[in-house]
């Protein structure tokens, strides 16, 4: 399925992705910052759930996710970083938006308004040759998109650094 968000085109296989994320176990890290996101990402705008579930992607599942810098922010957000994983291509991104930093090409796009209109989730698509941490059964070809996102504090707990 082929999906057009801010200046990326890319072909999903929606029904492969889904069916991954179907059977793969929860997300396993248990420390602090991993069981904050795993209830916090909920939180975020339906706007970036609903385009997360429409490719495919269950937003509790995360191939990765951290706290980019080791504390809350005074409004008791925590600025997280991951991505995910996603059977599919990129069709097309202008190359005003592409880079290359080191061995990584970096497709990414500067606003996200149709998302998330009151939030910062900006999104990144990598292709296949620069993936990080795909589960050995992922269905190809794949790509990883990666989030960076603000997100309250909502465990009981205290926040500890």
């Amino acid at each position: 399925m082929i999906f057009r968000f801010a200046n990326f085109v890319i072909d999903v296989d929606v029904d492969r992705t889904r069916e991954f994320y179907g059977r793969e176990g929860h997300f396993v890290c248990t420390c602090q910052n991993c069981r904050n996101y795993d209830k916090a990402i909920l939180t975020a705008p339906a706007t970036v759930l609903d385009f997360l579930e429409s490719i495919g992607i269950d937003p509790r599942k995360p191939a990765e996710v951290y706290g980019v810098k080791g504390e809350l922010e005074e409004d008791g957000t925590l600025w997280y970083n991951g991505w995910y994983h996603i059977c599919g291509t990129i069709v097309e991104c202008p190359k005003t938006i592409c880079k290359t930093v080191g061995n990584h090409d970096f497709y990414s796009y500067e606003t996200n308004a149709e998302y998330a209109p009151d939030a910062d989730y900006p999104f990144s698509v990598l292709p296949e040759k620069n993936l990080d941490l795909v589960s050995k059964d992922f269905p190809t070809p794949v790509l990883q998109l990666e989030i960076d996102a603000r997100l309250p504090w909502v465990l009981p707990e205290p926040y500890q650094t």
